[in-house]
């Protein structure tokens, strides 16, 4: 395969890979409101609440900080209410139940009273749903795959997780150095 090629196939994957309310929210400059009294537009107090832990366990906090710390519940429900129309909302709404049904399906309690071995199992059970109904509609969304998604960009173009996250940002561009030493540079990607 030649470079073309390659370029072409990853633009490919890169570009189904996104969902255009993600897509939207990253080139719209989507950010989550950080006031301590936020209030969320779209979703309810409670669905919010919700939406905060299915992200904590998506990507918790561990020696690096975690979903809540970067805010992603806020900025999916900014993404939600900015870029979503009016059926889509509905649908985010309604769809989020979901975690609730499979709790007290699998587990007799709501998604929050879980701990975090339960959360995982139930996310894992969602994760293989999203993956067949992926397989079967192409046009339509899985809700995890959804909040997943928004998830990952959000903590990853949030300050907290772009600083003290996964990787480090180094915006002083050096030379190129094609073959080097993994060890020798480390993680770094943001400042």
């Amino acid at each position: 395969m030649d470079r073309r090629e390659v370029l072409r196939v990853s633009s490919l994957i890169l570009g189904y890979s996104l969902t255009a309310g993600t897509a939207a929210a990253l080139l719209g400059g989507c950010k989550a409101d950080t006031a301590r009294d936020w209030i969320p537009r779209t979703i309810s107090n409670k669905e919010a609440d919700l939406l905060a832990e299915i992200c904590e366990t998506i990507l918790p906090k561990t020696d690096t900080p975690g979903a809540k710390d970067a805010l992603c519940h806020r900025y999916i429900d900014e993404m939600v209410t900015n870029f979503y129309s009016d059926d889509e909302k509905n649908n985010f709404k309604s769809d989020l139940k979901l975690f609730d049904d499979k709790s007290k399906e699998k587990h007799s309690k709501i998604f929050i009273a879980l701990n975090s071995n339960e959360r995982e199992s139930i996310l894992g059970i969602l994760s293989d749903e999203a993956k067949n109904s992926q397989r079967s509609d192409k046009n339509k969304s899985h809700i995890f795959s959804t909040i997943k998604q928004a998830t990952i960009s959000g903590y990853f173009t949030s300050e907290v997780g772009a600083k003290g996250g996964l990787c480090e940002f180094l915006p002083v561009p050096g030379p190129f150095k094609g073959c080097i030493d993994y060890s020798t540079v480390g993680k770094a990607y943001v400042l």
